[in-house]
């Protein structure tokens, strides 16, 4: 059961771009793209950054803090408008659309918490639902739905957490690590204090034009039929995702020293089944990702002591904006991603060479993305179609993986210094595993697992014992 705590609400207020410039009073709409698509009505994203201060006791000193965080995200936004905007629906358009209108703004609130700040910010085994009164709600009815929403909770004598909760069919990992990037950079900018503007790097940039990202026009066209024949009202309300009361989290880190043990093991077994041999002349890419993906996958497969027969699906989304034909810009702002599917006996994962196989399995996966666009109208069906009853023995088990590594979370650093711990906390809802860069800057993994009790506790004494056989 979750531990009660309680919560205090210190403010609610509204944040509104602030920049002298004409772009904010006008009017701007983009219309969802096919990527955007795949994400509508999906859990939005759930970002969270806990800041260590004991000082935080003092209120003058935290209100200079939220001074600093209101008046550059009011800067940054001026930026990002497209976040400050609403989803909304036309009776006129064949899908969703994304509208800004001078005057929106962005809901903040602030609150206190008495809850054990250790114990949230920490690696170890914590429950879920622990972590829910710092995600801030995002508001949707059936006409409209908001794009955007923060929450900064105190943790007196102990620090702070930002919570940040976005709609997934706006942006993806990427662009929200854009737009944090961008903040962290405005916020640091020290004219601040007299001008109310800043300019951003053209890296940090944000790129909006949709008119990039090709495709062919019928997929477009098949998707929007599929939702306006699920969804007639054409509403915007979204679904209900709550978090699960049995599943608890914890995080596990991979130093760059096993990332480079599980890279010799990986090639040490690869000659020994046939399966992990690849087919064509193209050197092997062992990227930290993928030994990071395997590795979690063998020690998962056990944990949930999968029946050997059973299939395991193993899901992997990645950056698609180098991968498009053209290319599109890195700074694109919006979702564009890859999804690559493959699957593996339960029995292989746990046989010897299973750390291999499901390494091995994963670059084929990514291998296949380049067909991506070409097997989109599958992807489109499945996405769209009506639940199946759960509960069977032949349903597959799935192990997907949210965010990057690459993304240098714990490099950002509004001016009071780098967050203690991060967390992704949509993956509570879609029991994804999560990775982020290792707070130590030495080319580790910060690995996020969310697991019912007794798996997360067979799960740490694998990736444990794991390790130290390697």
């Amino acid at each position: 059961m979750a531990t009660q705590n309680s919560m205090k609400l210190l403010e609610v207020c509204r944040v509104s771009p602030l920049f002298d410039s004409p772009n904010t009073a006008t009017e701007l709409s983009l219309p969802l793209t096919l990527f955007d698509l795949f994400f509508f009505k999906s859990t939005p994203i759930e970002f969270l950054s806990f800041y260590s201060h004991t000082h935080l006791d003092d209120h003058l000193y935290f209100d200079s803090i939220l001074s600093k965080l209101k008046h550059s995200l009011s800067l940054t936004l001026a930026h990002f408008l497209p976040l400050v905007g609403k989803l909304i629906w036309p009776p006129n358009s064949q899908k969703p659309i994304i509208h800004y209108t001078p005057g929106d703004s962005i809901s903040l609130t602030i609150a206190e918490s008495d809850a054990n700040f250790d114990n949230l910010s920490g690696h170890h085994v914590t429950e879920a639902r622990d972590f829910c009164p710092l995600v801030p709600h995002l508001e949707t009815s059936d006409s409209e739905a908001s794009i955007l929403t923060l929450q900064v909770t105190l943790f007196p004598s102990k620090g702070f957490c930002l919570g940040i909760v976005a709609d997934h069919a706006v942006l993806d990992g990427k662009a929200m690590s854009l737009f944090l990037d961008s903040w962290v950079y405005i916020s640091k900018l020290e004219k601040l204090i007299t001008k109310n503007n800043a300019t951003l790097l053209p890296e940090l940039t944000p790129f909006f034009d949709r008119t990039v990202v090709k495709y062919p026009a019928t997929l477009d066209s098949m998707f929007s039929n599929r939702l306006l024949a699920m969804n007639s009202r054409r509403s915007l309300k979204s679904f209900d995702f709550e978090v699960p009361a049995d599943i608890v989290r914890a995080t596990f880190e991979l130093s760059r020293t096993d990332i480079e043990k599980i890279r010799k093991r990986v090639l040490s077994w690869g000659d020994k089944n046939g399966e992990t041999k690849t087919n064509t002349s193209e050197p092997l890419h062992l990227s930290t990702f993928v030994l990071t993906f395997a590795y979690t996958v063998v020690c998962v497969a056990k944990a949930k002591e999968v029946e050997s027969n059973k299939m395991i699906y193993l899901y992997i989304i990645a950056n698609f904006r180098s991968r498009l034909d053209p290319p599109i810009p890195a700074n694109y702002f919006g979702n564009c991603v890859g999804v690559g599917g493959i699957g593996a006996e339960a029995r292989e994962l746990m046989e010897e060479s299973g750390l291999a196989i499901a390494a091995y399995r994963i670059i084929d996966g990514i291998k296949k993305m380049k067909g991506f666009l070409n097997e989109a109208d599958k992807l489109i069906e499945m996405v769209t179609r009506e639940k199946e009853v759960e509960g069977t023995q032949t349903q597959p088990e799935v192990i997907s993986v949210a965010w990057s590594n690459k993304f240098r979370d714990y490099e950002r650093d509004f001016g009071w210094g780098r967050p203690k711990k991060v967390e992704l906390t949509n993956i509570h809802r879609t029991k994804a595993t999560s990775m982020v860069d290792s707070k130590n800057g030495n080319g580790g993994v910060e690995v996020g697992m969310v697991l019912k009790k007794h798996e997360m506790d067979r799960f740490a004494s694998l990736f444990v014992t794991g390790l130290q056989s390697l």
